[in-house]
């Protein structure tokens, strides 16, 4: 009787989670969308939850858009790695590029990173900012 309920007990929950997360109102904005609305997007810096990413704003609205980058290029040689705290550890470039067969140009360099100048694809979602 009790295994005989539980798949409908598991199917209402289900169910009332789903609605309840579908009723909520989202305030995401992709970095894409923001970047076509003319927000300029500040220097790397880290958000109120102490993630690494970008504070875009349009002069009346403030964004934080999270970095989602694992590895960056340091200039020619050099390679760092990042943590889920944001930590930066530095990483054996020649080794990586031999691993993956070379050069990936996907990768960003640090310094446009730091610089404020991210690839769509290396930004994840952009939360209004307090």
């Amino acid at each position: 009787m009790i295994v005989k309920n539980l798949s409908k007990w598991f199917g209402a929950t289900s169910m009332a989670v789903f609605l309840l997360a579908s009723t909520t109102p989202s305030h995401a904005e992709s970095y894409s969308n923001l970047q076509g609305k003319g927000y300029k997007t500040g220097k790397l810096s880290r958000g109120a939850s102490g993630s690494l990413g970008w504070f875009v704003s349009n002069g009346e609205k403030k964004y934080f858009c999270r970095m989602r980058v694992a590895v960056a290029y340091v200039g020619n040689t050099g390679m760092v790695a990042f943590t889920s705290s944001g930590r930066q550890i530095p990483a054996d470039r020649k080794v990586y590029e031999k691993y993956i067969g070379g050069p990936d140009s996907s990768i960003p360099q640090l310094s446009d990173l730091k610089a404020g100048k991210p690839n769509a694809r290396n930004v994840g979602s952009c939360d209004p900012a307090k």
